[in-house]
């Protein structure tokens, strides 16, 4: 397995197996944590991806409660329900529930939600993933398909009512491996983003775009130009740049990563920057992937954070507040050690850093700022 294929599991390989963990819990039982605030204010929210430490519901729902004590946002993936909205079918009363769900288990917690709608095989993003028989092989150039997708993110947009919609994630890398069908992805794109503004037209829209890729910084690939210029595309139909990130799946540890690594995304676009999804490894990784440590994971934490104050970010999410325990086996286990806190919920290093961050008042008006003012002892 090449590298590309790491990336592109990060970000869904798992959506499948999180539909039956999916709860909620009532308001009275949401463990709270008493948040001091102490720190320079932050433009930005801090949250996780709604990736468990276990396939369950109870570790399921941990991530939000941990979401909603250490930040203020959570991010909740899916993959399209093609079956549901194709032509003679309607949302299925289970489809339904766990839309509501996820609002509901939000706003319990008084968090921010983010739904990704992500139409594409996150193993092989050249092809639509979850596809019925009859469209197999098919593109969102197909008339069934892409008004299945426009439908869904609408459904979504009245259902969820989310402060953030990403509709695609890391669709650069669709680019790469099948330009015919992320050129049909981006009418359906373009066509999605109406038709949410219309159904609610306070839902922040945007595509996810995959930075390492964007780059053409990948090993194990042919290097190429950043194509910045793909974003030129979706001018007029994108509210923010929305990236996700992993340099441990490029860097053997964060003390190579470039400096200035995200430095030249304000030179490309007067959008809004956040990050999507960011992880570092805290552990070395099989085959020689990378070398890394629990401190090289607080290096790198702590670098994204004043990157976000930089660009006065809406939002950082990581991709795991926990080390995913089920994550065993290949491919999955390269995505063992991308928690802040071990399976066992257990403090790395990197936690300080974040911990320490989220006790800052979150003021989203705070203009950009670098660098981030920490405690001495957070610099080792």
């Amino acid at each position: 397995m090449n590298r590309r294929t790491h990336l592109a599991l990060i970000l869904g390989c798992f959506a499948a197996l999180l539909v039956g963990c999916r709860t909620e819990r009532d308001t009275a039982e949401v463990p709270r944590r008493e948040r001091p605030q102490a720190g320079a204010p932050r433009a930005f929210m801090l949250g996780f991806t709604d990736t468990p430490s276990a396939l369950t519901p109870e570790a399921y729902t941990a991530t939000f409660d941990l979401a909603s004590n250490y930040g203020e946002m959570i991010l909740v993936q899916r993959a399209v329900a093609w079956s549901d909205f194709l032509p003679d079918e309607k949302p299925s009363d289970a489809l339904r529930d766990q839309t509501v769900r996820a609002r509901q288990a939000a706003t319990e917690r008084g968090l921010t939600l983010a739904i990704a709608i992500d139409p594409f095989d996150p193993a092989a993003r050249g092809r639509l993933q979850g596809l019925p028989q009859k469209y197999a092989g098919k593109t969102l150039a197909d008339a069934d398909l892409r008004k299945a997708f426009v439908a869904d993110a609408v459904f979504v947009a009245r259902n969820a009512k989310p402060a953030y919609l990403a509709l695609g994630l890391e669709v650069n890398t669709t680019f790469e491996r099948n330009p015919d069908g992320y050129r049909a992805f981006i009418e359906a794109y373009r066509e999605a983003y109406d038709a949410v503004k219309t159904a609610s037209p306070a839902t922040i829209v945007f595509p996810g775009f995959q930075y390492e890729e964007l780059l053409g910084i990948l090993p194990d690939l042919p290097p190429h130009p950043p194509r910045w210029q793909l974003l030129e595309a979706y001018n007029g139909k994108i509210d923010l740049l929305g990236i996700t990130t992993y340099p441990s799946f490029v860097y053997e540890v964060a003390r190579k990563v470039p400096p200035g690594y995200y430095g030249d995304i304000a030179k490309q676009t007067k959008l809004p920057v956040a990050f999507l999804s960011a992880g570092f490894a805290s552990a070395a990784g099989r085959d020689n992937l990378n070398s890394s440590t629990p401190p090289e994971q607080r290096r790198y934490l702590q670098r994204l954070i004043e990157d976000a104050d930089a660009f006065a970010s809406p939002f950082v999410i990581w991709y795991a507040g926990r080390d995913p325990a089920f994550a065993q086996s290949r491919p999955f286990d390269l995505l063992g050690s991308l928690g802040l806190r071990d399976a066992h919920d257990q403090t790395k290093e990197a936690w300080e850093i974040w911990e320490t961050t989220s006790n800052r008042p979150f003021d989203p008006l705070t203009p950009p700022r670098t660098p981030t003012p920490v405690p001495a002892t957070s610099r080792r």
